[in-house]
Order: structure tokens, then C-alpha cells, then sequence
């Protein structure tokens, strides 16, 4: 083989990389635009029941959203086989006005030249035909059939000549928590959903809730053989409830269900369980609103510890740890107002006691105190203030403007920095994850593989061009002087 072949050929082979690399950019842009193909949603007939004979089946079907784009230019309807999967869609419908891409479906169904019952004794002959049918309303691409169609699910019950949608089967949900009860904040709580029947698969979404409070999200499972198994330590402080939502993957087939733990408490850390205070921790500053103890107001929105009461307004105290069928003691710091005493209940709790701030108590800080009346009996304190709240004016020091300023720089310094790491970082990165989904994901990669691909070709063919023409001597490189040339 001489040089100057050698020489050629270079050129042939970049071109031939760039061909390569150019078809295969163009069929990952085209793979990026392919239609969807798959189950979309539910379907919605016109009529619940008919006969098999009707033609049209239904006279109306309706969707909640559009058939994927491009594929929107007829809709069939089909009856699949319950059990031979390789058995032929059977259509007893189709609508072909197009334009089922651009909003959700609601479309007449003609008159078709197949009837469910041709379809059902198609397969069956004169055998028996009755049990559950899925019915499909396809998405059909009228420029390539052989896309792959998406679709809209219902299923019907065939009994004799009658058809009727199908009725989901209804499920129940039962949930235990362990411990029982009285964890403390941060602790785990291990919460188990069982789905009835076990054959029901679908998700189940876990919840706190607490009155005049948004709901707190403790995540969600799938159910495997009719379990759902939560770890948490997210519950919030305080009396919650508790509550499990089941959601059927197949909503035709069964229904939704739900069920909660009514009254779940949570204590505060460092309260042993069953709610009374450690002896063991020494008493600190103000009293304030601890674990053992609820307050709502007349319109049942719980307060926040030591809250700011106005002379006649009324609230209601929940109080724990008490001894069983106990007598409690209600009094008033700084008030001869007489109350009624309580009593607790068999758990040891002193449900719903109604207390109104007396109309001549002064303003400042007062405790009501809820004592078991025996001696070194449990106590319970709630802390509240009356009157306009001011805060007191820091009075001048000799430090203020050294060790106060230096201390103001540093907080400044760091929380600048904070907002900054927030923003650069966090922000950013949620919005990111937070708006993706998996269609636009997939197609976002293979829109960069196919670039990219483009540009190496695209090297390649003008490394091509530059050799080629170096080679026949019509393009050359100046070299720097006193550098000896090629």
C-alpha cells in the first residue's frame, strides 16, 4: 500500500465517523419525541348499564385528561379478553373527530359495525359468557399504527344479555401503633396498616392531625400482602390523631378506606411515660406549657404555652397523670375567684375542664395550677399572661460597643452566610428535584445524547476537511521564526 492511499483514507474514515455519528444523533432526537404508550387514567361511560346488543355500547365516553400529543387523532373502543392476553382487542367503538391531544376527552361514540355481544360470542361461540371485562379506549396514532397506543381503563360485569360497570370490591384498614402510647418528641413510633383484603394493592398515606393544625405528612407505603409498615419520629408534640388513607392501585376493582388512632400524645422529651414529670429534673425559670397538659380556646385552635388571655375569654383544659378517679384542685395565683374542682377519669386525665380569666385579675403573669388533692399528689401548671405585653429596653453597658459590636458582626457574618448557603444551594437544588418528572427527565437526557452527538460529528467532518486539504497543499500553518517547519 503507498503513502499517498494512507493519506486518503484518513480522510474517508473521519467521514464515516461523522455519518456514523450523525444517524445516530438522529435517531436519539426522533426516540425523544415518540409517543407515549400506557395506561393514562380512568374511563368514564356515558350510561352505568345497557344490553350487549346496544350499538353504540355506550352513547358518550369521557376522560380526565388528553390522550398524549400526536396521538390524538382517533379514540377506539375495545373489549379485552379477561384471560388470553394474545386475544385481539375487540372494538365496539370508535370516534374520530380528532384533536383528543389538546384537553380531555368528551366525545360521542358512533354507531360501530361491532356489538359487545359480537364481540363476546367472537371468542366464546355459544359457550358462557359472563364475568368482568375491561373495556379500553385506545389513543390512536393515525400516522404510525404501530406506536404503541395509551389508554383509558374501565371495567364492566357481564350478566346474561346486561352489562353494568363493575362494582369495586370494598376494602378496610386497621392500624396499631407501638408504643401505644406517651413517646416522647424524637423518639421512634413504629406504625402498622393492614389493608383488607391482603389482594388489594395500592399505597397507603400516613398523617398527624391535630385540631385548627395543618396536617403533618409521615410519608407513604406501598402495601405488600395487605401490610404497610411506618418508622417515624416526626410526630409533633401533644394529643393527635393518627391517620392511614388506603388509595387502590385499580380504583375499578377496589374502593378506598381509611381509619385512625384517635388521640395519640406525645410527650415532651425528658417525661417518662404516662406523662408526669421526671423527679429527677430540677425546676426551671417560668412554668410553661408542658406535655401533660392541652389548652384550646372557645373555637377548639389549640394555644401555644403561655398565651396571652384576655379577662372573660374562655378556654378548655386537658390535663394527664393523674391518679385514677383522682380529685384535682383548681386555683389561681393572685385570685380569691372560686373555681370548681376536677376530677380525673380512669386514665388518670381531666378531660374538657372550662376555665374563664376572672374579669377583675390584673394584668401580668399568672399560673393556674391543677393539684391532686393529696399530699405530694400530681400538679400540673398552666402559664398564661393578661394585658398588653411589652418588651423592656435593654439598658446601656460599658461593652456594648466592643463585645456587643463584635457579637453583632458574628451573627451578622454568619447568618449572611446561612442565607447565602440557603440559596445558592438548597433553594436551587429543591426546585430542581421538586419539577422533574419521569417523561420530562427521559426526554431531557436523550435531548443532550443526541447534541452532543451532533457536535462530535460535526468535529469529526472538520477534522476531515483539514486533513484532506493539508494533504493536497491547499491549506498550511505558519510556525514561529527560527522554529524549523514540517
Amino acid at each position: 500500500m503507498t503513502r499517498l492511499a494512507r493519506a486518503r483514507s484518513l480522510p474517508a474514515l473521519l467521514l464515516c465517523c461523522a455519518l456514523l455519528m450523525g444517524a445516530a444523533a438522529a435517531v436519539l432526537g426522533a426516540a425523544a419525541t415518540a409517543s407515549a404508550a400506557g395506561r393514562l387514567g380512568d374511563l368514564t361511560l356515558g350510561r352505568t348499564t345497557g344490553s350487549i346488543t346496544d350499538n353504540p355500547l355506550v352513547p358518550r365516553v369521557t376522560t380526565d385528561t388528553a390522550c398524549p400529543e400526536g396521538q390524538g387523532g382517533a379514540v377506539r373502543l375495545s373489549v379485552i379478553h379477561p384471560t388470553d392476553s394474545a386475544a385481539t382487542p375487540a372494538p365496539v367503538g370508535n370516534a374520530t373527530t380528532g384533536g383528543y391531544d389538546a384537553g380531555p376527552i368528551d366525545t360521542e361514540m358512533p354507531e360501530n359495525f361491532l356489538t359487545l355481544f359480537d364481540a363476546l360470542t367472537g371468542w366464546y361461540g355459544d359457550e358462557p359468557h359472563e364475568g368482568t371485562y375491561e373495556l379500553r379506549l385506545n389513543c390512536v396514532n393515525i400516522l404510525d399504527p404501530n406506536v404503541p397506543p395509551a389508554f383509558f381503563t374501565t371495567n364492566i360485569e357481564v350478566t346474561g344479555d346486561t352489562w353494568a360497570l363493575a362494582a369495586a370490591e370494598t376494602t378496610s384498614v386497621e392500624l396499631t401503633a407501638a408504643p401505644e402510647d406517651h413517646p416522647v418528641v424524637g423518639s421512634e413510633v413504629t406504625v402498622t396498616v393492614k389493608v383488607t383484603p391482603d389482594t388489594a394493592a395500592g399505597e397507603v398515606a400516613l398523617t398527624s392531625e391535630r385540631t385548627g393544625e395543618e396536617p403533618v405528612a409521615l410519608g407513604a407505603q406501598a402495601v405488600e400482602n395487605g401490610t404497610a409498615v411506618f418508622k417515624t419520629t416526626a410526630l409533633p408534640q401533644g394529643v393527635q390523631n393518627i391517620h392511614a388513607q388506603f388509595t387502590p392501585a385499580d380504583p375499578d376493582a377496589y374502593a378506598g378506606s381509611s381509619n385512625t388512632i384517635n388521640g395519640y400524645t406525645v410527650d415532651q422529651a425528658g417525661t417518662p411515660p404516662g406523662g408526669s414529670p421526671s423527679d429527677s429534673e430540677p425546676p426551671t425559670g417560668e412554668p410553661s406549657e408542658p406535655a401533660d397538659l392541652d389548652v384550646v380556646d372557645a373555637d377548639g385552635n389549640p394555644l401555644e404555652a403561655n398565651p396571652n388571655l384576655e379577662a372573660g375569654q374562655k378556654v378548655t383544659i386537658t390535663a394527664r397523670g393523674y391518679a385514677k378517679d383522682a380529685t384535682v384542685k383548681v386555683t389561681l395565683a393572685e385570685s380569691d375567684a372560686p373555681f370548681e374542682d376536677a376530677t380525673a377519669d380512669a386514665d388518670g386525665t381531666v378531660q374538657a375542664y372550662a376555665f374563664t380569666v376572672p374579669a377583675e385579675l390584673a394584668d401580668g403573669d399568672h399560673v393556674l395550677t391543677l393539684a391532686e388533692d393529696k399530699a405530694d399528689g400530681h400538679s400540673v401548671a398552666f402559664a398564661f399572661t393578661t394585658g398588653e405585653i411589652t418588651e423592656p429596653t435593654p439598658e446601656p453597658s460599658d461593652s456594648s460597643g466592643a463585645d456587643g459590636g463584635a457579637a453583632a458582626g458574628t451573627s451578622g457574618g454568619d447568618t449572611g452566610g446561612d442565607s447565602g448557603a440557603v440559596a445558592g444551594g438548597g433553594a436551587v437544588g429543591g426546585s430542581g428535584g421538586g419539577s422533574g418528572d419521569g417523561g420530562s427527565l427521559a426526554s431531557t437526557g436523550t435531548g443532550v445524547a443526541s447534541i452532543a452527538l451532533a457536535s462530535l460529528a460535526l468535529c469529526f467532518v472538520g477534522a476531515a476537511f483539514v486533513v484532506g486539504a493539508r494533504r493536497r497543499g491547499l491549506l498550511t500553518f505558519a510556525t514561529p521564526s527560527g522554529t524549523p517547519g514540517d
